[in-house]
């Protein structure tokens, strides 16, 4: 009976439910040191036979399918929304880094309007303070538009990237094409 029971993978507790029998009896039916009943010893055998039956395994094969379909699908629903997600998020990142290097051009240019006009600015004139405080504002405008910072959103875009390619594989992972 142990090895029977070894052979299915159920635990004392889950046999001697099957054949109505508590799990200290059915130890003792393992170990020699009582008979088995005539109906649990009955309904053992119809177990025996139950596993043998092909159809009863295709019944539960069938069963254990459906439900692997329905992981299946909602796993794979999960994966297609995970990387419609990362594609938006990529998208929008790269719209971010086209406009931060356009803005930074843009700046770029007006300092370099700035730099030249600074040097004939008389010192302590209306002109060179508004030169000095523009140069300050465009040094500010251009720190959040930097190299640094674009690199940055480069980053991210190629993670989402990443992101969307590693769901779409396992989506057709779990799809099995």
């Amino acid at each position: 009976m142990k090895t029977l029971r070894s052979q299915w993978g159920l635990t004392q507790e889950e046999l001697a439910a099957l054949i109505g029998v508590t799990r200290g009896l059915l130890s003792m039916y393992e170990s020699g040191r009582r008979q088995l009943p005539t109906p649990a010893s009955i309904r053992l055998a119809e177990l025996y036979l139950l596993l043998q039956q092909p159809s009863t395994s295709k019944l539960h094969s069938t069963a254990l399918q459906q439900r692997q379909l329905e992981q299946q699908t909602k796993t794979a629903k999960l994966l297609n929304d995970r990387a419609g997600k990362a594609a938006m998020e990529a998208a929008r990142a790269a719209r971010v880094l086209d406009n931060m290097q356009q803005r930074y051009e843009q700046l770029s240019q007006k300092m370099l309007l700035v730099q030249a006009a600074l040097p004939t600015a008389v010192p302590g004139s209306l002109q060179k303070t508004a030169l000095l405080y523009m140069e300050s504002k465009l040094m500010d405008a251009m720190d959040r538009c930097s190299p640094a910072r674009q690199a940055w959103v480069a980053y991210k875009r190629a993670a989402c990237i990443a992101v969307e390619q590693a769901a779409l594989k396992a989506c057709r992972l779990v799809k099995g094409t």
